[in-house]
């Protein structure tokens, strides 16, 4: 019986994190934006008007600040770790993402 688990629940004071929740939806609705603007983008054959450029320069900065507010989030005590972890995750991919991008529109 030593290896054996017991069959039971284990209670705990735990909660989900409400700034892990709001890095992760905000790194999705960035991840969305990018993906909307990548589209817009081939279907205009990469001539869109300067206000693209401009809000895709301010997603980027958004992005940066979520992986601020994700890793922010990951010190809170007596939390579940999936959402600031998924949160800086994807908000990690979002920065690369568009800086990927703006490198790639340098060169």
């Amino acid at each position: 019986m030593r290896g054996k688990r017991k069959k039971g629940y284990k209670f705990t004071e735990k909660k989900h994190s409400k700034r892990g929740i709001a890095a992760t939806v905000t790194a999705v609705l960035l991840l969305s934006v990018y993906v909307a603007f990548l589209v817009l983008s081939f279907q205009g054959a990469g001539n869109l008007p300067v206000y693209y450029g401009s809000a895709g320069v301010f997603a980027m900065l958004l992005s940066f600040a979520g992986v601020v507010f994700a890793a922010g989030s990951m010190r809170e005590e007596n939390s579940f770790q999936l959402f600031p972890r998924l949160g800086l995750f994807l908000s990690m991919l979002s920065v690369a993402c568009w800086v990927g991008t703006y490198t790639l529109g340098w060169m």
